[in-house]
């Protein structure tokens, strides 16, 4: 098993129970007691998990673990459409747009039908159901591997699709962000689609709900000095708002 896919691992079951022994961790991932330990304390170290006598303790306060489609699309419904809302106004018919995986992004195709002669890229497939069957629309499903139960695509065929596209914004959402570590992820199957949406698109736009800020997640994505803008939603406290408009960062709370 690779050094990702343990760390993967051992973040979820820590995260699952709250505490975990090392004989629990050695008996899940298969593992010596000398990797665990280097592993944990690496963990530790990225600030992720509490190393403990025995075993490993979750952060609950700090570190983020990922939910199921489901419970996404439930959490901050009402702050995500209203995030969607304000999105659809950076959006003029005739462009190309990309639409990244994710709840908010869905709420955001909701509201495409107001155009006609968009080019809507996208690697979810509820995002591709709602543009295809709601909207006069061009859509380019972005194919490749499906991520089992949560409707989205990755891996090399996707990200080989989408190297060859051009677009004129990125529309996206990520797991945690830090002022300081930039946009993380829970896993790695969706960071290189993205990584590469942001490079073939002229403008990149984060939609997230003030629940993700100050989370940390296993994974990073990039920096936010990558990004045009952040829309976020009014939950977001002064202090996380003042933290990132001193690192440059243009946020749009609605």
């Amino acid at each position: 098993m690779l050094q990702a896919q343990r760390h993967e691992r051992l973040l979820e079951a820590v995260n699952r129970k709250g505490i975990v022994t090392t004989e629990e961790l050695m008996r899940t991932l298969g593992i010596s007691i000398a990797t665990l330990r280097r592993d944990i304390n690496q963990l530790s170290d990225m600030g992720l998990i509490e190393k403990v006598r025995g075993g490993a303790k979750a952060l609950s306060n700090r570190t983020a673990t990922e939910p199921t489609l489901r419970e996404k699309a439930l959490r901050n419904a009402p702050q995500k459409k209203k995030i969607a809302l304000e999105a659809v106004t950076r959006i003029t018919d005739g462009e190309t747009i990309i639409l990244d995986s994710g709840t908010t992004t869905l709420e955001l195709a909701k509201l495409l039908a107001r155009f006609t002669h968009l080019t809507v890229i996208t690697n979810d497939l509820l995002i591709a159901l709602e543009v295809s069957t709601n909207t006069a629309n061009r859509l380019i499903f972005i194919g490749g591997t499906m991520r089992a139960n949560f409707c989205s695509s990755y891996g090399y065929h996707a990200e080989n699709m989408l190297k060859g596209l051009s677009a004129d914004k990125l529309f996206f959402s990520v797991d945690a962000i830090d002022a300081d570590s930039g946009m993380m992820s829970f896993i790695t199957d969706d960071i290189n689609l993205k990584t590469i949406g942001m490079r073939q698109a002229q403008a990149s736009y984060l939609l997230c709900d003030h629940s993700k800020f100050g989370l940390r997640a296993l994974f990073a994505i990039g920096m936010l000095e990558n990004l045009t803008q952040i829309i976020t939603d009014t939950g977001l406290s002064d202090a996380k708002r003042e933290a990132f408009e001193k690192a440059g960062i243009h946020l749009v709370c609605v």
